[in-house]
């Protein structure tokens, strides 16, 4: 089954809509299985109808700029929660939004997250930093944003710890294509971002690169895409985790 996992749209206050490339690809209807909404993608109601054409499963946790309820007609008497857990395949899931973790990323807190919860991946957002990496067995992902919106936290600091090896390729669609480019090149681009942004003191925001990730979970077997937005182009990168 597919799993789109998208992060920190900020519509409208930080961006006007999705990439139109991205919308072409994620939105297909009956391609993808399942949504998750990973925090600050609830204050725009044409955002939240798009994302219910996807997919009529959607899965929705809170970031610190989201409305308590989705600003839509479906369950909008339902209470956004800070963190939830889904099943698919012979995975647990957690997902959560970044803010919720003291330190905020900090990959200790994270995998004490997973442990408390009793999951297999953590999905989670709040850092506009597309990130995915193995710790202790457990697999964890950020999609980063997915509109590109800037971020007002300072730059992330660089953890080289327990990154896969990738290749560097590109694509059209997520449906047809082989994906093979890398992490490490999307990471790199959204590090070189940063740092273009934040060269002036004077200067407290930084742009981000647009991203989503794509889990295609077969069994045991999780294939994480991870979707970059890259000078006009859509990049691919391809990683693969198998539960022990």
């Amino acid at each position: 089954m597919l799993l789109l996992a998208l992060s920190d749209a900020h519509i409208p206050e930080r961006a006007i809509d999705l990439p139109h490339k991205f919308k072409k690809l994620i939105g297909v209807p009956n391609k993808i299985e399942q949504v998750v909404l990973l925090g600050n993608c609830t204050k725009s109601y044409s955002f939240v109808k798009f994302v219910e054409h996807i997919s009529s499963n959607i899965v929705v946790v809170r970031g610190e700029f989201d409305s308590k309820s989705l600003p839509s007609t479906k369950n909008a008497r339902e209470e956004i929660p800070l963190s939830t857990i889904i099943k698919q395949g012979n995975f647990t899931i957690g997902c959560c939004n970044g803010y919720t973790v003291v330190p905020k990323s900090d990959p200790l807190a994270l995998l004490t997250l997973a442990r408390q919860l009793d999951v297999d991946i953590i999905l989670w957002g709040g850092t506009h930093n597309v990130e995915a990496y193995t710790l202790e067995g457990k697999f964890f992902i950020n999609p980063g944003t997915c509109t590109g919106a800037f971020s007002t936290d300072w730059p992330p600091s660089q953890d080289p710890e327990a990154e896969p090896d990738k290749k560097t390729d590109e694509t059209g669609s997520f449906a047809d294509a082989e994906p093979a480019s890398a992490a490490a090149a999307a990471a790199a681009a959204v590090d070189e971002t940063n740092e273009a942004e934040t060269e002036s003191d004077d200067e407290a925001d930084t742009q981000s690169v647009s991203s989503f990730c794509l889990l295609d979970i077969q069994g045991s077997t999780c294939t994480l895409y991870i979707y970059t937005l890259v000078e006009g182009e859509v990049k691919v990168d391809k990683v693969v985790y198998n539960k022990s």
